[in-house]
């Protein structure tokens, strides 16, 4: 793509060049695996109970076939983004509500227990619950240092 947009003089062809380009990038990038997808709507809709063998039972690829599909499409492992996603939970659920009972929190998001919870919370915001409760911001993701 760079030699192309070298060889055109023209700035507005450069600009179609570029387009054209950028657009069979969105192609490529839409069309995912269809292990990814279902994947993908489970950990949306079942976000506090899923396992990867709730997701390889419904396809046609082993577990450690659908984790390295999985990485390669999406650019983490199954378990890494249903840890974000639930952290992403977490967020909301302190956004949402005044009264704030950690366990919980836990409980509902999927944690096995309120270590789990908090190991994983200081492992996405450097701080421990109650310290982001207290000086949380407006904006969900933003983490106050």
């Amino acid at each position: 793509m760079r030699d192309q947009l070298l060889e055109v003089e023209i700035q507005a062809a450069k600009f179609r060049v570029l387009e054209h380009y950028l657009l069979e990038m969105i192609n490529q990038a839409s069309a995912l695996h269809p292990a990814v997808v279902i994947a993908l709507k489970k950990f949306q809709y079942l976000p506090n109970q899923l396992k990867i063998a709730d997701v390889t039972d419904q396809i046609s690829l082993s577990s450690r076939r659908f984790i390295q599909v999985f990485k390669e499409e999406v650019g983490m492992t199954p378990k890494q983004f249903y840890r974000i996603q639930r952290f992403q939970n977490v967020l909301q659920l302190i956004n949402d509500g005044e009264q704030v009972d950690w366990t919980k929190f836990a409980l509902t998001c999927g944690y096995y227990d309120q270590a789990h919870f908090i190991h994983d919370f200081r492992a996405f915001s450097g701080l421990s619950p109650t310290v982001y409760h207290m000086n949380q911001e407006k904006q969900q993701n933003h983490v106050p240092l």
